[in-house]
């Protein structure tokens, strides 16, 4: 266990290479349920092994850190997590880093708590449909889409689904419809109408 009187910044040192540790390993934890935060922590009764020296092992930090900027982010929000396990944004940010490095189960996972934290939010199922569209279940993902948008009208869940009725459903028409909506949309962000406008010119 930690020292009394010892620094933060060491003891977040400390924790930061258990982490690094884990995710070295594998990004693939099992939560259970459980907030992220509790697989890093050194359980009641048990003794952390420090490392030969506190100035090597934040050298070290520092060193993983910078090579893979992802994981100071990780434990950013890991550490929001803490103070506020059921926080919808910080679920979707958690989310959303995991789908990028490609862990679409621990994603999911995070998605899921989002769902049940924020049940009217309607970024959860836009981001299940993203992500059953990159495991290739294209049905679901569109019903997760509309489900989205049935909820709000975000147009980056439009576009989506246009895409994936054009490209991986086969329904040019309903994918079609889906862009023309999006158009007429005011306000609609300048890059995000140029895509639809080329797609839609494809068809």
């Amino acid at each position: 266990m930690n020292k009394p009187g010892l620094p933060t910044r060491i003891m977040l040192g400390l924790i930061s290479l258990g982490l690094l540790a884990i995710l070295g390993a594998s990004l693939k934890y099992r939560l259970e349920g459980h907030p992220l935060v509790t697989h890093v922590a050194v359980p009641q009764g048990t003794t952390a092994t420090a490392p030969a020296s506190q100035n090597q092992g934040m050298n070290a930090m520092a060193e993983a850190m910078s090579n893979d900027p992802d994981q100071t982010v990780l434990l950013g929000l890991m550490q929001k997590l803490q103070n506020n396990p059921n926080d919808p944004e910080t679920l979707l940010e958690l989310s959303d880093l995991f789908m990028r490095r490609g862990d679409l189960d621990q994603a999911e996972n995070f998605i899921n708590r989002a769902a049940v934290a924020s049940p009217s939010d309607a970024r959860p199922p836009f981001y299940l449909g993203v992500l059953l569209e990159r495991r290739g279940d294209y049905v679901k993902a569109a019903s997760s889409l509309e489900r989205a948008l049935g909820m709000k009208d975000i147009p980056e869940a439009r576009f989506s689904l246009a895409i994936l009725l054009i490209y991986r459903l086969d329904d040019k028409a309903a994918g079609k419809a889906q862009l023309e909506t999006l158009l007429a949309s005011p306000g609609l962000n300048a890059d995000l109408k140029a895509l639809a406008e080329t797609e839609l010119k494809k068809l």
